[in-house]
């Protein structure tokens, strides 16, 4: 190759000072055992200085890695290790897609060409403005900061950054949840609910009310998974969201307590027979609460096309609670395990499907206590004076009483 084709190349001016063909100097200096280099301008003196500060910082861990990786090739780094966590069971399809939904609308177009090591504590603080001030509500908008750290946290274990801004949030500036008040439905509330209820969407509605399923469970549901003749359901699966890309499929539960065997009521046994021997999908691997073409019916769907209507019309969507929505069907169902039925906690926490039976003691403590205390002044009512009373009427009547309430 001719001297007029032969590349041009740094040469070296001084120990780690090099001199690059357009008249910049280039620094070199060690960072995390490896040989890294800054270009610094066109200045000497500057560069020597410049040089010295790098190696300080280097030294307290405060230097990138790679300071010209892009926030977005991290994202692509991080969401194949995830992927292949998904893909060996260590970790659940439906948080992948809630990872995977906020870095397509909330992150990837807040950090659209900035470099990972750019992005800052107040640049985290800007977006959850940001997001609050569109309109989301406080759990999206905790969701995305989680999968925001999730990737930051990622890139710092790599040493692409040097500190993970997340962490650097104040208290008042992170996304506060406010504990939404638990919502049981009364026996009239259910009768008007269901009489509401689209034709299409009754019996999902039904279902949920009287089984405690989270609605992906429900909608993950396929013929086989219900057993007639013993009346139960037998949760092996929810269905996951559609995207643009990949419709939505049957995945592994939220958990492994999610795999469960949910008693069928006898009445509601009978609708869903009814529904097999009359649907165009019988068979056992098809969809329960398929649309017209065998498909799954999409979440989105059924809240706004069957349970929102359903609600409106019955009255249920009041000023006084927020929108009702399917989680508070299952809290229903848990209600009358707890108040009606007066199961113990492991019994009811099976059935929920809960990872732990402390989750259902948090989620629920109030209402095992209200059984527990109705017992209980059952009781102490029972062996007062105040019902000794009762004594003489009941020798009246025969010595005999039928209970009228449990």
């Amino acid at each position: 190759m001719s001297a007029t084709c032969a590349p041009a190349r740094r040469t070296n001016v001084e120990r780690g000072i090099y001199l690059q063909p357009n008249g910049n100097y280039a620094v070199c200096f060690m960072a995390a055992g490896k040989p890294r280099f800054r270009t610094v301008g066109c200045d000497l003196e500057a560069a020597r200085a410049e040089r010295l500060v790098l190696i300080a910082a280097a030294r307290r861990g405060a230097i990138p890695a790679c300071p010209r990786l892009r926030f977005s090739t991290v994202v692509e780094r991080w969401l194949a290790r995830f992927e292949a966590m998904v893909a060996a069971g260590e970790r659940r399809e439906r948080t992948l897609e809630a990872h995977r939904y906020h870095l397509e609308h909330h992150l990837l177009p807040a950090f659209p060409r900035r470099t990972v090591a750019s992005i800052t504590v107040q640049d985290v603080a800007d977006l959850l403005v940001e997001l609050r001030a569109a309109g989301h509500a406080p759990k999206t908008v905790a969701s995305a900061l989680a999968t925001l750290r999730g990737v930051l946290r990622f890139a710092l274990r790599h040493d692409w950054i040097v500190a993970d801004p997340v962490g650097k949030l104040e208290a008042d500036e992170r996304p506060r949840l406010p504990r939404r008040r638990q919502r049981v439905l009364g026996r009239d509330e259910i009768a008007r609910l269901l009489a509401c209820s689209p034709d299409r969407y009754r019996l999902l509605i039904a279902t949920v009310l009287y089984t405690g399923l989270r609605i992906s469970e429900a909608l993950g549901l396929v013929w086989d998974d219900i057993d007639l003749e013993e009346g139960a359901i037998h949760v092996r699966a929810q269905l996951s969201r559609a995207h643009r890309d990949r419709p939505a499929c049957r995945v592994e539960p939220k958990t492994p307590a999610a795999v469960r065997e949910v008693p069928l009521v006898a009445q509601l046994a009978r609708l869903l027979a009814t529904r097999r021997a009359t649907s165009a999908f019988p068979d056992g691997g098809d969809w329960v609460f398929a649309t017209g073409l065998g498909t799954p019916q999409g979440q989105r769907n059924v809240m706004a096309r069957g349970l929102t209507p359903a609600a409106d019309r019955a009255g249920l969507n009041d000023s006084a609670w927020p929108r009702l929505r399917f989680h508070d069907l299952r809290h229903t169902f848990a209600s009358h395990l707890i108040v009606d039925l007066e199961r113990d906690v492991t019994l009811v926490s099976r059935l929920m499907g809960h990872a732990r039976v402390t989750i259902t003691l948090d989620v629920y403590t109030h209402l095992f206590d209200e059984a527990r205390h109705r017992r209980e002044l059952r009781a102490c009512m029972a062996a007062s004076p105040f019902a000794a009373l009762l004594e003489g009427e009941m020798q009246r009547v025969g010595g005999t009483v039928t209970p009228l309430m449990r």
